[in-house]
C-alpha cells in the first residue's frame, strides 16, 4: 500500500504531472489524488497520457576545448526531395511557397522519439548530444578527457601547424555501438579544432603561413617559361581610389569594370530592400582593415560583418587568407548596404557551416555563398553518409527559400586529378540543390563593354587552372536540366562568370592589392547579384527566390538574352577530351554568364 498525501485536485483543462522522469498530461474534468508517489494506474484512470521530455534540439554555442563529431539521424529523404521540387519548379502550384525551418525539420527530419533514443545512447558514454535544428544530424561533443573515458582510449591527433592551424582528431576504428545506435551512423571519423597559438608562431625559418584554402593568387609579373604573356585590362575607364603597380600595368580589373560588363551596375541602381548574404568560410580569416581599404580603393562603403563561429573555432581566426578576403570583398562591392553574415568553421566543417548559415540567425538569408570544392568521386566513396546528409541539409535550405551558390572548382574537368580516369567534379557543386558557378576569361573594351568572353583556362599562360565542369558519375539529372542536358546525370556548371587570374579579381589582403583568379571570385559575385533581386522581391511583398536553377534554366529557354552565351574555349587540363564550349548549354560554361539587365525580368512569379 502506498501512503498518499490526503488531497484531491480537480482539474478542468490540463495538469502536468511527472512520474518516473516522464511528463504526463491530464486533460478533462476527472479527479486525481496528488500523491507523493504517482502510479501509472492512477494516471491512466484519471485520463492522463504520457509524453517524453523534449529532446535536445538546438544549435549549440561553440566552447573552447570541445571536440565535435557528427551522427546522422533518420529522415524522409524522398519526401524532402519531392517537397523541394514543388517549391523550386516554375509552373508548380507551390513554386516559391516555402516552409519555415522548424516546420520542415519536424516534417522531414527525425522525430522526438528518434532523437531522444540517440541522446540517451550518447549520454550513456558521458558525452554531450544536441540534434541540429534541421533534425537531419546531431553533434556529439566532449573534451579530450571525456572522449578518452567514453572510448576507453585517447583520440589520435595530428598537431596544428602555422600553415594549417587546426588540430585534427580521429576516432579509433573500433567505436562503441552507443555512439551510433540503430538508425544513426557516424558521418566523419575526424574532427578539427582551431589552434590560435600554432598560427601565431610561424616556423623559425621565417616563412609565412600559407592560406588554408588557396585560390591561386598570383603577382601579375610572373610568367612561366614558354608560356604566353598575360593579357591586359583594356577596359576604360579604369578608376580607383588607390595606387598599385597592378593597376598601373593593367594586370587587374576593378570592381566597377566587372559590374558594368555584366550590367550589375544597372541592377544596383534599381535595387530596393536590404539583401541578406551569408558567406561560409572553411578555415580562413579576414581583416576588417583589408575590407575598409578595398572599399576606399573601389568606392563602396564596407559593411559591418556579423560573424558566427562554427564547431571547433571558438574564437575568430587571426590571420587573413585569400579565400575569405575575396569572398567578403566581392560581396561587399556588389550589394552595398547589405546584411553580411559570415560563418567561420574548420576546413572539414562544411556541414556545420550549412547548418549555421541556415539556422543560426533567427531569419534565413537571401543567399549563401561557398567558395569551396573537393573531389566529388572521392568524397562520395570515402564518406557516402556525409555526402547524403549534406545534400539533405542543402535540400532543406532550398525548401526554406534560400538560394545556394557553390564554386564549381579551379581544376577544370579533372577535380580528382589524373589518378582517377576520365572527368571528375567538385563537391558540393554537384548537388542538385545548389547553383554551381564555373569560370570565364573576360576581355573588356571602351566603356568596359564585353569584347569577348571564353571558358577560363589559364594553362597557356603557365597556370594549370580552369573552371570546373563535366558530367557527374553519380548524381541523377535534376528536372531543371531536362532539355539542356541529354545525359541522365547532373551536369556542372549551371552558370559561369569571370575567373581568370590576370587580369583577375582585385583583392586587398594584408594591406596589399593582389589579382586573384578562380571560381571562388565568380561565386560570390553571382550570389550577391541574386541577393539584390531577392531583396527587391521582398520589398515588393513577394517571397524569396529559393533555389535559383529553376528560374535560370527557364529564363535561358524563354529569353536567350538573359545569358551571354559562351561558345569558345575548353576547360580540359589533362587531355581527357572534356569539356568544350558550344552554342547553348555546355559542360564548360553551363548556360553562360548572367546578363543582369535581362535576367531579373524573367523571374517567374510564385505559383
Amino acid at each position: 500500500m502506498l501512503h498518499r498525501y490526503m488531497a484531491e485536485h480537480r482539474f478542468m483543462r490540463e495538469v502536468r504531472v511527472r512520474a518516473g522522469g516522464t511528463e504526463n498530461v491530464c486533460r478533462g474534468g476527472g479527479v486525481i489524488a496528488v500523491s507523493v508517489v504517482v502510479t501509472a494506474a492512477s494516471l491512466l484512470a484519471a485520463g492522463c497520457s504520457s509524453t517524453s521530455p523534449p529532446p535536445p534540439v538546438s544549435l549549440p554555442a561553440v566552447k573552447s576545448g570541445e571536440i565535435t563529431f557528427y551522427v546522422s539521424l533518420p529522415s524522409s529523404t524522398t519526401a524532402l526531395d519531392e517537397a523541394v521540387a514543388s517549391v523550386s519548379t516554375p509552373g508548380s502550384a507551390q513554386y516559391r511557397h516555402f516552409m519555415a525551418l522548424d516546420s520542415a525539420a519536424s516534417k522531414f527530419g527525425a522525430t522526438n522519439a528518434q532523437i531522444s533514443a540517440v541522446a540517451t545512447s550518447v549520454d550513456s558514454l558521458g558525452l554531450g548530444f544536441e540534434a541540429d535544428p534541421t533534425r537531419l544530424f546531431g553533434r556529439v561533443t566532449g573534451s579530450a578527457q571525456q572522449w578518452k573515458a567514453a572510448l576507453g582510449a585517447s583520440l589520435s591527433s595530428k598537431a596544428a601547424t602555422a600553415s594549417s592551424p587546426f588540430t585534427t582528431y580521429s576516432l579509433p576504428s573500433d567505436t562503441p555501438g552507443a555512439l551510433q545506435p540503430q538508425g544513426s551512423s557516424l558521418l566523419l571519423r575526424q574532427a578539427q579544432v582551431y589552434d590560435a597559438a600554432a598560427q601565431a608562431n610561424p616556423p623559425s625559418n621565417g616563412t609565412s603561413p600559407s592560406p588554408t584554402t588557396s585560390l591561386g593568387a598570383t603577382g601579375a609579373q610572373s610568367t612561366a617559361a614558354g608560356a604566353l604573356p598575360w593579357p591586359l585590362n583594356n577596359g576604360t575607364p579604369l578608376t580607383a581610389g588607390c595606387s598599385s603597380p597592378l593597376l598601373q600595368h593593367r594586370h587587374v580589373y576593378t570592381e566597377q569594370q566587372v559590374q558594368t560588363a555584366y550590367s550589375i551596375g544597372q541592377l544596383r541602381s534599381h535595387s530596393a530592400g536590404t539583401p541578406v548574404i551569408t558567406v561560409i568560410d572553411l578555415g580562413g580569416g579576414w581583416l576588417p582593415s583589408d575590407l575598409k581599404q578595398a572599399g576606399q580603393c573601389f568606392g563602396y562603403p564596407p559593411p559591418a560583418v556579423n560573424q558566427a563561429q562554427g564547431d571547433g573555432v571558438p574564437a575568430a581566426i587571426q590571420q587573413a587568407n585569400d579565400e575569405t578576403s575575396l569572398d567578403v570583398q566581392t560581396v561587399a562591392a556588389v550589394a552595398t548596404g547589405e546584411q553580411l553574415r559570415l560563418v567561420q568553421t574548420t576546413p572539414s566543417g562544411m556541414l556545420d557551416g550549412f547548418s549555421r548559415a541556415l539556422a543560426g540567425w533567427g531569419t534565413v538569408p537571401d543567399v549563401l555563398s561557398l567558395s569551396y570544392g573537393g573531389c566529388a568521386l572521392a568524397e562520395n566513396t570515402a564518406a557516402p553518409a556525409y555526402a547524403t546528409v549534406s545534400n539533405n541539409v542543402l535540400a532543406m535550405t532550398a525548401l526554406t527559400g534560400v538560394s545556394s551558390f557553390v564554386a564549381a572548382g579551379d581544376s577544370g574537368s579533372t577535380t580528382c586529378g589524373t589518378s582517377v580516369s576520365g572527368t571528375t567534379l567538385s563537391y558540393p557543386a554537384v548537388s542538385p540543390y545548389v547553383t554551381a558557378v564555373g569560370g570565364t576569361r573576360l576581355a573588356l573594351g571602351a566603356g568596359n563593354t564585353r569584347v569577348s568572353e571564353v571558358v577560363w583556362n589559364d594553362s597557356k599562360y603557365g597556370e594549370q587552372a580552369a573552371g570546373g565542369g563535366g558530367m557527374s558519375r553519380k548524381q541523377p539529372r535534376p528536372a531543371y536540366q531536362e532539355g539542356f542536358n541529354p545525359q541522365n546525370h547532373r551536369a556542372v556548371p549551371d552558370v559561369s562568370v569571370l575567373a581568370d587570374i590576370v587580369p583577375g579579381w582585385p583583392e586587398v589582403i594584408n594591406g596589399k592589392l593582389q589579382t586573384v583568379g578562380g571560381t571562388s571570385g565568380a561565386t560570390p559575385l553571382v550570389a550577391a547579384a541574386t541577393a539584390l533581386v531577392d531583396a527587391a522581391q521582398q520589398k515588393a511583398g513577394q517571397p524569396l527566390i529559393g533555389l535559383a536553377n529553376g528560374w535560370f534554366y527557364r529564363a535561358a529557354k524563354s529569353q536567350p538574352a538573359a545569358f551571354f552565351d559562351i561558345t569558345k574555349g575548353s576547360n580540359d587540363l589533362a587531355g581527357v577530351g572534356c569539356c568544350q564550349a558550344a552554342a547553348g548549354y555546355d559542360l564548360a560554361s553551363g548556360l553562360g554568364v548572367p546578363n543582369w539587365a535581362v535576367l531579373p525580368g524573367q523571374l517567374p512569379p510564385p505559383g
